[in-house]
């Protein structure tokens, strides 16, 4: 029967094959973050991938999140504003699929922006039980743990599954305090490289349970504060929900092995973590290959622009608009200033400019507020997504049945 017990004290064997798997899917990391710096693409493409990364997690859930919807969304708002009700209600206008389309959007707006909060943190500070409430608050609703309230788990946890409950004990809800803690302790002594360190915290934060919902969320935005914490990723944020999301089936199963009724005990915990620590580290592999190919047809598109206006002076705003439009393609003027450092003024010029070439068109909100939006990177960005993730995403809660009880 297992049950989680404290990482203190105890080192777990990275096999040399594991190891190798996780050095070159950083390698490859280290390699991309470069190439988006030389491309001067690297706001536009992080937000990008941090939107692919919200994407590919909300699908985990059995949710399919359309594009459309979160641009528009993204575009009343930026990563620092909570998502009231009464910004909310500013989206009114939009074309909305029902209040689900709405409500879907709505979680993969919180997820970038729990994404932003974590990389816009001091990485050297130390991550404690406070930092993981924030997360998981703002994933959830939209702000901090000190403005919701939200705790570590009170109540037990059942498993709604014979198989699982025979070879699983989650840890009562008194446990709970000392393992995140004695978790968020491992996660500061960075004792293996970032991919094998993130890998193993996530796996024990699993099976800890310490919150009754928003457990995949929260569990993978830990492993990039762990990414963070240890300068693996600076400029861009890699989409590593993407393969979970196209192989839920495989992420869960090599994630919670005890949920499938599989032995997990100090015999073979070393061979189940290895195994966890390569899929982490495949999810890394591919959700590079994927920056890559991204990145690439954003400089396309770019290049096409300018050539559409007539090359542009570098310097100028209508240049920032071009490099930033293809990542964040529907936006305001004082959002597109903000991201580019150019002057509301000479914004709004530009894309004066750029709707004179087609390249973007205006939508009016019901406060006449004016939205800009690129029609061929909006396109580019719903390719990426309906090319990479199944069609019919599966919850990975299908196969790990559970309830709680108060």
């Amino acid at each position: 029967m297992f049950t989680p017990e404290p990482l203190k004290g105890r080192a777990f064997f990275v096999s040399p094959e594991t190891q190798a798997r996780t050095a070159r899917a950083e390698r490859m990391f280290v390699r991309m973050e470069s190439k988006a710096q030389e491309g001067a693409m690297g706001v536009a493409l992080r937000r990008a991938l941090a939107r692919l990364e919200a994407v590919s997690t909300i699908r985990i859930e059995g949710k399919r999140p359309r594009v459309k919807a979160i641009l528009f969304l993204e575009s009343v708002l930026d990563e620092r504003t909570a998502l009231t009700d009464e910004k909310l209600q500013s989206t009114d206008a939009f074309d909305f699929e029902g209040a689900n389309d709405r409500e879907v959007a709505v979680e993969v707006v919180r997820y970038v922006q729990a994404l932003e909060h974590i990389y816009r943190g001091d990485g050297a500070r130390p991550f404690g039980v406070e930092e993981l409430l924030d997360i998981h608050s703002i994933v959830l609703h939209g702000k901090p743990a000190n403005e919701t309230g939200s705790t570590l788990r009170r109540s037990p946890f059942r498993l709604d599954s014979e198989v699982g409950a025979k070879a699983y004990a989650p840890p009562s809800p008194q446990r709970i305090p000392a393992l995140v803690e004695d978790l968020c302790m491992f996660i500061n002594r960075q004792e293996y490289a970032p991919t094998a360190q993130s890998a193993i915290a996530h796996f024990q934060f699993e099976s800890i349970k310490p919150f009754k919902s928003g457990m995949d969320k929260t569990g993978r935005l830990m492993c990039h504060a762990v990414f963070h914490r240890q300068g693996l990723a600076r400029s861009i944020i890699a989409p590593i929900g993407l393969e979970p999301a196209i192989d839920t089936k495989s992420h869960a199963e090599l994630l919670m092995p005890y949920h499938f009724g599989k032995s997990v005990d100090g015999q073979n915990l070393g061979k189940h973590l290895n195994r966890w620590i390569e899929f982490c580290a495949w999810s890394e592999e591919v959700s590079i290959r994927t920056a890559d190919a991204f990145l690439d047809a954003m400089l396309r598109l770019k290049d096409a622009w300018y050539e559409e206006l007539g090359r542009p002076n570098k310097g100028s705003a209508a240049m920032a608009l071009i490099t930033l439009l293809p990542g964040v393609p529907v936006l305001t003027a004082s959002q597109a200033a903000r991201l580019s450092g150019k002057s509301v003024t000479a914004v709004h010029d530009a894309f004066a400019r750029l709707e004179a070439a087609g390249i973007v068109e205006v939508v009016e909100t019901s406060q006449r507020n004016r939205v800009f939006s690129a029609p061929r990177a909006v396109t580019l960005f719903e390719e990426l997504v309906n090319k990479l993730v199944p069609n019919d995403p599966v919850a990975r809660n299908s196969f790990v049945p559970s309830f709680f009880i108060s």
